[in-house]
């Protein structure tokens, strides 16, 4: 599920997508605030499991990727992760697809690997984050993330 702001630009994207063999699909959209808790949780066993971390170390391992429940993008209806949810997903057509076009749906990638610095968020090629037309396109023009959107926006008197 997704906000209904964005529904029609996501699906105008998908279909857009389909017309150039490009197969895109939402992994993740709307997430509760309990369901982001599971996912944070699974992410913490997991690593415990795994790789033998410690409950504290795997927690802030996890919470380099996972937003804290209540604070996730994904509770706004406005983020959804595409496809595989997997650092390969960047060496994919389908990430070179939105690259190119997302922007043209309202789209950005919300955490770029160039950009941890300002988010504190790790690179995450598959999230994406709906800001509207104007502004994704704005913002790919300008090579700004949201945070450095927003400043922008207030240094110009718009926000």
């Amino acid at each position: 599920a997704v906000d209904q702001r964005c529904y029609s630009d996501l699906d105008d994207m998908v279909q857009a997508a389909q017309e150039d063999n490009i197969w895109l699909w939402v992994a993740s959209g709307y997430r509760s605030v309990d369901d982001q808790e599971a996912v944070l949780q699974r992410e913490i066993t997991l690593h415990m499991n795994q790789d033998g971390m410690t409950a504290e170390e795997a927690q802030d391992f996890s919470l380099r990727t996972i937003a804290r429940p209540g604070y996730s993008e994904h509770h706004t209806g406005l983020a959804v992760d595409l496809n595989d949810v997997s650092d390969g997903f960047e060496s994919t057509e389908e990430y070179q697809w939105l690259k190119e076009h997302a922007a043209e749906y309202g789209f950005v990638q919300r955490y770029r690997s160039d950009k941890v610095d300002k988010t504190g968020i790790e690179n995450e090629s598959w999230h994406y984050r709906y800001v509207g037309r104007e502004h994704a396109q704005e913002m790919e023009r300008l090579d700004l993330c949201l945070e450095e959107y927003v400043e922008y926006q207030k240094s110009q008197g718009l926000g």
